[in-house]
């Protein structure tokens, strides 16, 4: 007897089902190999694999924290608006190899930026929950954006990644409590309003478009993502990316550009 052929949405979704399987296989594969050094866990595709096709509950209307930029207003900019060099990256709270990047190169990112010469712009991704569950990654995107509202995204997300889950299935962002108390180690930060906006989700649909805009493109194919004038810093090979190399970068960017590109003024 002649087989039935499985519908088009049949197997689309055997083959959701099976990407979802190998992307969770290699993120434990990925958490396996965190130990192994910075180097590993920067170079190592996460496995979180854009080609899944996630569709979301609705998350309500799109409510864009103060301040964003780029098509769409979905990036959150960090640094003045007039500095020479101009960083983009991809993270997501609940991703190890961001924990790490973050450990290794918040403080000189920092830095340059209070010096004028770096300018970041996030991407403030959510996809980590769909491959191991939980909603970690949404609700911790959610409470920066809150953070963002409140003037000290950059303070928060350098305590949020501070504290990363110490296991994959520890989705401790889940628990707003817990990114209230985590809050609560930046001076102006807790607030009536702020508190609202991370216990209510009220960034939930701006949070849900971001990774929308995400999933729609082809370039980025892992977090950490660090781009300068196009190039992903942290897939460099032959450069492994450190606070050293960030530096060396960003001084050859502002000679490039010339003096004119210096930062004038507040």
């Amino acid at each position: 007897m002649r087989a039935t052929p499985a519908s088009p949405s049949t197997a689309r979704a055997r083959l959701r089902e099976q990407q979802n399987r190998e992307a969770l296989r290699n993120y434990r594969l990925h958490i396996a190999a965190k130990g192994v050094g910075l180097c590993v866990a920067l170079a190592t595709v996460i496995g979180i694999s854009i080609v899944l096709q996630w569709r979301a509950a609705d998350e309500g209307p799109v409510v864009a924290p103060v301040g964003v930029v780029g098509d769409g207003g979905l990036l959150i900019p960090v640094g003045r608006k007039d500095a020479p060099v101009v960083l983009t990256v991809y993270e997501d709270a609940r991703c190890p190899g961001c924990a790490q990047l973050e450990k290794t190169l918040h403080t000189t990112i920092n830095r340059l930026e209070d010096e004028g010469l770096l300018r970041v712009e996030y991407h403030v991704l959510s996809f980590v929950d769909r491959i191991v569950g939980g909603k970690g990654s949404k609700v911790a995107a959610n409470a920066l954006a809150a953070a963002q509202d409140a003037g000290r995204f950059r303070e928060f997300h350098d305590v949020l990644f501070a504290h990363p889950p110490a296991e994959e299935s520890t989705d401790v962002f889940a628990d707003r409590n817990f990114l209230l108390k985590l809050a609560g180690q930046i001076p102006g930060l807790r607030s009536t309003e702020f508190d609202k906006a991370v216990a209510g989700d009220a960034h939930s649909g701006w949070v849900k478009a971001v990774q929308g805009q995400f999933d729609q493109q082809t370039d980025i194919q892992a977090t950490p993502a660090v781009l300068l004038d196009g190039k992903d810093l942290v897939r460099d090979q032959d450069h492994p990316l450190s606070s050293e190399r960030l530096v060396e970068l960003v001084n050859e960017a502002v000679t490039r550009k010339g003096p004119a590109a210096a930062p004038t003024g507040p």
